[in-house]
């Protein structure tokens, strides 16, 4: 797998059908799923796959014990963002190339080298290996909840949080960059801005972990947005996408004081009411006393990762953030 993303990208009605052809050079395939998306299409999987695959399923997985599965040539990574990290974790962990095949359009993972890993209570981004093809069928992928196809639009319009951060990161504090991973990503964004159909949101999140691919890290996707949602695992539950996208407003709202915001917050506000993302605490089940302790720690993330935080160049206080929070509606 090259470091500029996948060496084939499939995005139709039926694409799984495609894996026939990907699997010629293949005959011991391991599949990664969990127990739903087995039931429904592990059957179809295989006869796809001219083979019995052997099964992992995502939830068992524990990251510190070895992989139990000897002469596998192939991992086959088929469900949803737990199924597609460990897929990335195992082909890691033994050398060997995986292909994506979502089940969902939930995140900006599925096509990139960037698996989320739970540790103390909360997640954190762990490098991998991308994947060397990915399968996007929007004929399963249409069936998946719709509250997972809006944690998808929510890990998109984000960026234009992570976006504003980065240039600022590398203008005011010398982080890396690169005009041309820049620009994908911005690509990307714009094109869920102007259409909500499914293909074009599938398109993004492959555009998005191309991007992450060729910078050798998630920068250009995560910001401080992203450091929030960490810290607000430790406490809740929500849909990573919802989360990011719910910290976005505050973030953005803060690099416009900065100077470097290129999108409207009340824009991006508006898109989430319409889109049916949430807003307000009361909808996040959380409350203002702990997503201001979420803040806080998600400062630290970013130190902690050496990645510099708006919130960090403005010096935004605890009494700020609070008042912030007020005017934006939250």
């Amino acid at each position: 797998m090259s470091c500029h993303g996948p060496s084939i990208t499939i995005v139709s009605e039926g694409a799984l059908e495609e894996l026939r052809t990907i699997m010629k050079d293949y005959a011991r395939p391991l599949c990664v799923s969990d127990e739903v998306i087995k039931s429904e299409y592990g059957d179809l999987l295989e006869s796809l796959t001219g083979s019995s695959c052997e099964w992992t399923m995502a939830t068992s997985y524990s990251n510190s014990e070895p992989v139990g599965v000897q002469n596998i040539d192939i991992v086959i990574g088929f469900g949803g963002g737990t199924s597609l990290d460990v897929a990335k974790l195992i082909a890691r962990k033994t050398g060997i190339d995986w292909i994506s095949i979502p089940t969902a359009a939930s995140h900006d993972g599925i096509a990139s080298e960037v698996a989320s890993v739970s540790h103390n209570g909360y997640r954190y981004s762990e490098k991998c290996k991308g994947p060397l093809a990915v399968i996007a069928d929007t004929r399963i992928i249409s069936k998946a909840p719709e509250l997972l196809k809006l944690a998808g639009f929510g890990d998109i319009i984000c960026k234009t949080s992570s976006l504003a951060e980065w240039k600022l990161a590398h203008e005011e504090h010398g982080e890396p960059f690169d005009e041309d991973v820049y620009a994908i990503v911005e690509e990307a964004l714009n094109s869920v801005l102007e259409s909500d159909d499914l293909e074009t949101l599938i398109r993004a999140e492959i555009e998005a972990g191309r991007a992450m691919s060729i910078f050798g890290s998630s920068r250009p996707c995560s910001g401080t947005e992203h450091a929030i949602s960490h810290a607000m695992d430790r406490s809740t539950s929500s849909l990573h996408g919802l989360q990011v996208a719910f910290a976005t407003p505050l973030c953005l709202s803060f690099l416009d004081d900065a100077g470097y915001a290129r999108h409207s917050t009340a824009a991006i506000q508006e898109f989430m009411r319409e889109k049916g993302i949430p807003t307000t605490l009361a909808k996040m089940n959380t409350t203002k006393s702990t997503f201001l302790e979420d803040i806080d720690h998600a400062v630290k993330i970013m130190d902690k990762r050496d990645r510099y935080s708006v919130l960090k160049h403005l010096s935004i206080g605890r009494a700020e953030l609070s008042s912030r929070i007020r005017e934006l509606g939250y």
